[in-house]
């Protein structure tokens, strides 16, 4: 479902309720694709320009309530609702500032993404069609503190760069227009984490196609129009 981006004002009483539904939709669906996990991550949604949807700290993502979904400002420090949002939500801010095609925002810890993350495992696309469509670029966030400016500051600053983020030994930002689209990023990039883990357990060797390939792969699918 591609969620729109709607306009008007945010609200403290429950306003936009469709994509506080959805936010609850997806966040059950992170939960049950074994995408995260107890109280990890973080979802959030663009309502208008200046102003998103975010979950609340220290909430299971897969039974969000209304009061779980807050309301927040883009460019000013400022968060409407009964609890505390999430301790990221200066790095979603963030990156609603940077990058104003973003319209949702998924933080998540699926388990070979968040492994990769925590190595200095090298992730390349060449090797599927699926992943040289879907993640055509994965850039790293390196370390900071959870929750602390720094990491919301560089991960922001990468943004800019791709809409897939590892955090180095923390888990995984992806953005995209939708919750759909963002979900699937997060899908895709699990799935290609772990074949690379696999194979490289089982020393099966991946024949990978370069880098030629991956914009010959990216030229034939303008050609068709996807």
């Amino acid at each position: 479902m591609v969620i729109p981006l709607y306009t008007g004002r945010i609200h403290a009483d429950g306003g936009y309720m469709e994509l506080r539904e959805s936010i609850k939709e997806y966040g059950h669906a992170l939960i049950e694709q074994g995408l995260t996990w107890g109280c990890s991550g973080n979802i959030s949604i663009r309502i208008e320009p200046d102003a998103f949807l975010i979950s609340a700290g220290g909430t299971k993502l897969g039974n969000l309530r209304d009061e779980d979904i807050i309301s927040c400002e883009i460019e000013k420090e400022t968060c409407e609702g009964s609890v505390k949002p999430s301790m990221e939500t200066g790095l979603h801010r963030g990156i609603y500032r940077n990058c104003a095609e973003a319209k949702a925002i998924i933080h998540s810890q699926p388990l070979y993404s968040t492994a990769v993350a925590c190595s200095d495992m090298s992730i390349r696309t060449d090797f599927l069609p699926e992943a040289m469509a879907y993640l055509s670029k994965i850039e790293r966030v390196p370390y900071h503190h959870a929750g602390s400016q720094a990491l919301a500051e560089a991960t922001a600053a990468q943004a800019r760069n791709s809409q897939i983020l590892l955090m180095n030994n923390h888990g995984v930002i992806c953005w995209g227009s939708s919750l759909e689209e963002t979900l699937l990023l997060t899908q895709t990039l699990e799935f290609c984490c772990r074949l690379l883990v696999i194979s490289q357990n089982s020393g099966l060797d991946f024949n990978y196609l370069g880098e030629e390939t991956i914009e010959d792969f990216h030229r034939h699918l303008r050609s068709i129009g996807r």
